[in-house]
């Protein structure tokens, strides 16, 4: 090859993806910018160990020659055709972490974090009611809001601790399981046999471990709280650092009995640990984009274990047809287009398809024709989407209005997937395809080192190629849970993100009684409510007025709605504002849908909500590092200390505990009689909050919000502060807007 076709084959091979960034530097400073940054960087991993790495155990191998039939030599359409298939069978295949696997580890994992929630319950005194009321979580914003914020804020931390933790456990996690398939005897202890899966089981191995890491993610994110005491954030911490101090020597202590088996095997490690690791990059491109969702589930299971009882009351079981009727509608749907649609077109495409797939193979015997390699990446797109994206897109899109008529997430869940299953269940066992699979994956796909001259001279790739990857005994068996739900789970997590990353939330507190509010979260509705939800009021609505919506420009409308939209100017609970008499209660419902439909005002249901007590706010002292006093306010009027002997006290306590109790845990309440003192810590302050009563985690999260916005705005002024007062004087209003009521 000359210098000009070595430079042809590398475009040529670089192209498709140079292509798929191209539009990243359009809309780099969109949301849609943020989210095709992480898609696209988890697409170049993915092509890298995927596709190009296992060319190290081809080396000495020469490459595959991608034979030309007669007519296609000098047929630079086809080239262009493979090429552009490749990388569609590259995208189809990478596609299946974020629509199938991704789906199960930010499903499953909500639940799990429910174990350690029961346990921490267990351990504290009291009835179970009444621990279970004392379980407060923090959520404010919507999912949308929650992905955007976090996106532009640009903090890989949490990332890259889940990162180091994931690479800590695989060495540990591969030969514990090397040694179990040992003492059982199913298959060779060498991880060089061939007839070994242990690179193909390793992606279910990542899922297992990756859910219960991210479940600890969730008791984090959450701020769950049981009495206004943190708790998710600690048991995170101390998992994390057992973990790390246990778990690093024993993973190096692992790769040494790796090497020491088998020295010739280093190649084969490397290879198991870069996919590891690749699987282990997309999960966290993409945590920031689901983790809301999974966040949500969390806290439904919560608010549902809290109140049960009323939630079954409140459940209308009349609507359970719905789910019954819009999972037959999905699979009816789904098997037209299958039977009719997709199995015609299947075979007018690839007429044998039997023989293409097994040219596929990678020790296919015989000639290979480039033909047929294009057919088999055409076929990994085709199923892709006929069988994946197309009854995935079907299933959410009738689950999603089985929500929406059923009024219930579970009722809508329990009845619309196990006719899909069944159903499902009995095409399968008729010959045919189910909307939902449930057969193993028996093949795993990569890239072999190979060569065609369909350009006029030799352009190396490396074609899609399969080899046989079945799981038998102790592995098949540890796969089940896997095999035998992500196809279900997918369709459950996508619907929800469907479902909710269009609302908005909005979060109130209502006064229960002199001591105890109810924080309600609310979330924007779909639809107007029935009357028959109006009238009873056993569903609780907050109306509010647009924000685009001046009444200075509604001149023309009559009175009734401008005295209403001038009520709703704040956000007013429906309660509050509907008449008590029947015909003006009527009346009232009409006036409000005529708002509701003109756009005038958002109606919002309750989406959660638990009940706190009031904690009485005395005194805030924002306290530099070394235990100067920065800035400080007080609530109470007649609250008034010296902040100079408050900032020396602090300065005193944590120096004592750190000398005398040799612990680098920093010192998070101080409980004094009927004062409790909450601290919050930043990188270079710390906030101290007086109050009376009980800590909540309203107040407490308002003091780390206040901690973090404080220290953010003055990171210049911080970084080496001389001890000047001046830069702090016109931050009241900063403490009012976080801490209002």
């Amino acid at each position: 090859m000359n210098f000009f076709e070595i430079i042809a084959m590398v475009l040529l091979n670089a192209i498709p993806i140079i292509v798929l960034v191209i539009p990243y530097f359009f809309i780099r400073k969109k949301l849609a910018g943020k989210i095709y940054f992480r898609i696209i960087l988890a697409i170049m991993i993915f092509y890298l160990v995927y596709w190009v790495l296992p060319i190290i155990f081809q080396l000495g191998d020469p490459p595959l020659e991608l034979e030309l039939q007669a007519g296609d030599v000098g047929n630079i359409g086809l080239g262009i055709g493979y090429i552009v298939a490749h990388v569609g069978s590259l995208i189809a295949l990478f596609a299946y972490y974020p629509l199938v696997t991704l789906p199960f580890i930010f499903f499953i994992a909500p639940f799990i974090s429910i174990i350690y929630v029961r346990n921490r319950i267990k351990k504290e005194d009291g009835t179970k009611s009444e621990k279970l009321k004392a379980l407060t979580y923090q959520i404010i914003d919507s999912p949308y809001k929650k992905i955007k914020a976090d996106l532009f804020k640009g903090d890989w931390s949490r990332e890259k601790d889940i990162l180091k933790l994931l690479i800590v456990l695989l060495p540990i996690s591969l030969y514990l399981l090397q040694v179990l398939l040992k003492i059982t005897g199913v298959q060779s202890a060498s991880i060089t046999d061939e007839a070994n899966v242990l690179g193909w089981f390793i992606e279910i191995l990542f899922v297992y471990l990756a859910t219960f890491i991210f479940s600890l993610e969730i008791l984090l994110s959450s701020q769950i709280a049981l009495r206004g005491r943190y708790f998710g954030e600690n048991i995170r911490e101390q998992t994390y650092k057992s973990l790390y101090t246990v778990g690093a020597p024993i993973s190096i202590l692992s790769i040494i009995l790796f090497l020491v088996e088998d020295f010739s095997s280093i190649l084969l490690i490397v290879y198991f640990f870069a996919y590891f690791f690749m699987a282990a990059l997309i999960f966290i491109l993409f945590l920031k984009i689901f983790e809301p969702i999974s966040l949500i589930i969390f806290i439904k299971i919560i608010n549902w274990w809290k109140n049960r009882k009323e939630s079954k009351k409140r459940m209308n079981i009349n609507n359970v047809y719905y789910g019954i009727v819009f999972s037959c509608l999905a699979f009816f749907i789904f098997f037209i287009l299958n039977n009719f649609v997709f199995s015609s077109a299947f075979l007018l495409i690839f007429g044998d398809p039997e023989s293409i797939i097994n040219s596929a193979s990678f020790s296919a015997s015989g000639s290979v024709y480039l033909y047929e390699s294009l057919g088999f990446d055409l076929m990994n797109i085709f199923n892709f989407v006929a069988l994946i994206v197309v009854s995935l897109i079907i299933a959410v899109i009738f689950l999603n209005l089985t929500l929406k008529f059923a009024k219930s997430m579970f009722l809508g869940i329990i009845t619309f997937l196990p006719i899909l299953i069944l159903l499902s269940i009995l095409f399968i066992m008729l010959g045919g395809n189910g909307m939902i699979n449930f057969a193993p994956d028996t093949f795993w796909i990569t890239g072999q080192s190979s060569y065609t001259s369909i350009f006029g001279f030799n352009f190396y790739t490396l074609r899609t190629a399969a080899f046989n990857a079945d799981l038998s005994e102790i592995l098949y068996y540890l796969a089940i849970p896997y095999q035998t739900t992500q196809y279900i789970l997918n369709i459950i997590f996508w619907s929800l993100f469907i479902y909710y990353i269009r609302k908005n939330f909005r979060v109130t507190n209502v006064t229960v009684d002199e001591r105890h509010l109810e924080k309600v979260i609310f979330s924007s509705i779909t639809e107007f409510p029935s009357y028959e939800d109006y009238s009873k009021g056993k569903i609780r609505y907050l109306i509010t007025r647009s924000e685009e919506v001046s009444l200075d420009n509604l001149t023309l409308e009559r009175d009734e709605v401008k005295t209403l939209l001038k009520a709703v100017e704040i956000e007013k609970l429906l309660e509050d504002l509907k008449p008590t008499d029947a015909k003006e209660m009527e009346r009232f419902y009409f006036t409000l849908k005529y708002l509701y439909n003109k756009s005038y005002i958002d109606i919002l249901k309750q989406e959660f909500s638990y009940i706190f007590e009031k904690a009485e706010k005395q005194g805030l002292y924002i306290i530099y590092d070394d235990g100067r006093g920065i800035f400080d306010y007080n609530f109470a009027e007649d609250y008034d200390h010296d902040p100079g002997i408050v900032s020396g006290m602090f300065s005193a306590i944590t120096s004592f505990i750190k000398e005398t109790t040799k612990s680098q845990e920093l010192l998070k309440t101080i409980d004094h009689g009927d004062i409790t003192i909450l601290i919050e810590y930043g990188k270079r302050i710390f906030g101290a909050l007086f109050i009376k009563g009980k800590q909540t985690i309203e107040v407490r999260s308002s003091l780390k919000e206040l901690v973090n916005t404080f220290e953010a705005k003055y990171a210049d002024v911080l970084a080496d502060w001389s001890g000047a007062l001046i830069y702090f004087k016109e931050d009241n209003k900063l403490v009012e807007n976080i801490f209002k009521d």
